[in-house]
């Protein structure tokens, strides 16, 4: 960002080194939070499960957790804990989603527990997509958020409305958090969870006046922003040009929202090479050979088109632990196909998926480049000549795609 000398770099002073440090509970909301960062010009590092080295603006650690057990969550929010305040006491943002899917108190417990932090204020609320807390209880648009599709999650179905309840429920033997405050939040007074209703941008801009010194902020992505927004920081002027697909790409959409689904039917209408896993990849036991004679044919269809949409299935498979078998293959795949082609623009969407796929390639450190929409998000690849755009399955893909 170009500072202005007056204001600006007062500004950015606190913010630079270890003045904000981000952990998120899957990678596409970690990439949400780097685009909120580029649109306000802060300087990015992205980590997978680890602080980023470089001494940028923001540094965010992805994590998986939410895939993970609740233990598991706590573990590796524990062991970033441990790391971040060790020798200093940075300024730590809890990115957590804005329906309140995952582990969220017992994460925030872990980094609440090694830095002896003993309130939070939490606000996932996104009003501008109606998503708001009114009396305590979430809502999505004009309806309870247990009357709406995130009652049949597969992972964290929401089968009540009041936010303590959600956040109990899902948080039960790993959380120090007794306490959660709601309806009616004015001030922090008191130790534990302090969530203030929000049902517009006005009330979420206010809700950052509510925090002090040692209180842990926690909330979605829209929360952040109103952060940056109370530190003064400006958004920087864009380029009005739409983003299209590059001209040779590999998009891997792991994600099973509809969205997800309706964006490769419509690539699929618009003659877009589009290919998902045949029925015989799709069965519980599946011989490995025929595994990889499926991503050299693959390898071999991307050198001749040189652009490919892979998709694993376009109806829910269910086996037994059928999500870990299905993501264990297409790591296969997509690692046969990288070995083997020159591919310089990878698009993957899906949080799981994305998490997998970086493991897998030992992609460990990325540099946030671009925002290309709200949520999506374009990056370099440290040490591998390839850029990586990330996207979260409930979001679009830019509207451009299809005029490719």
């Amino acid at each position: 960002m170009e500072a202005k000398k007056s204001q600006d770099e007062t500004i950015l002073v606190p913010l630079q080194g270890l003045g904000v440090i981000v952990i998120a509970d899957d990678i596409t909301g970690a990439a949400e939070i780097a685009g909120v960062c580029l649109r306000y010009g802060l300087k990015v590092s992205f980590g997978i499960d680890s602080v980023p080295n470089e001494n940028t603006d923001v540094r965010i650690i992805a994590t998986d957790s939410r895939s993970m057990s609740e233990l598991e969550a706590y573990q590796i929010h524990q062991k970033i804990a441990v790391e971040l305040y060790k020798d200093s006491n940075p300024f730590v943002f809890k990115k957590c989603d804005s329906v309140l899917r995952g582990y969220v108190l017992t994460e925030l417990s872990a980094i609440m527990d090694v830095s002896k932090t003993k309130t939070v204020l939490l606000q996932p609320a996104n009003p501008v997509v109606g998503r708001y807390i009114k009396n305590g209880i979430y809502y999505i648009g004009d309806k309870k958020i247990q009357d709406t599709g995130f009652s049949v999650d597969p992972d964290f179905p929401a089968t009540e409305s009041m936010v303590q309840e959600i956040l109990f429920q899902r948080s039960t033997t790993h959380n120090s958090i007794d306490e959660v405050h709601l309806e009616g939040v004015t001030n922090i007074n008191g130790f534990g969870a302090f969530i203030p209703d929000c049902s517009s941008i006005e009330e979420l801009a206010s809700c950052c006046e509510l925090a002090y010194d040692n209180t842990l902020l926690c909330g979605g992505a829209a929360f952040f922003e109103q952060i940056l927004i109370k530190k003064g920081l400006k958004m920087v002027e864009k380029n009005k040009v739409q983003s299209t697909l590059p001209d040779e790409f590999l998009l891997v959409s792991g994600s099973t929202h509809t969205e997800s689904r309706l964006f490769v039917e419509k690539m699929r209408e618009y003659n877009f090479p589009v290919v998902a896993f045949p029925e015989t990849l799709l069965q519980e036991k599946v011989e490995n050979d025929l595994i990889i004679q499926w991503a050299n044919k693959l390898a071999a269809d991307w050198q001749e088109k040189r652009m490919l949409i892979l998709t694993v299935s376009e109806t829910n498979i269910t086996f037994t632990n059928s999500s870990t078998v299905l993501k264990q293959r297409l790591e296969v795949i997509v690692r046969k196909i990288l070995e083997q082609c020159n591919v310089t623009e990878l698009l993957i969407e899906g949080g799981a998926t994305t998490y997998s796929l970086l493991k897998a390639l030992g992609w460990k450190t990325l540099t946030p480049v671009e925002e290309l929409v709200s949520g999506v998000v374009r990056m370099k690849v440290q040490d591998y000549p390839a850029n990586l755009t990330l996207k979260p399955g409930s979001y679009n893909w830019p509207s451009a795609y299809l005029n490719h």
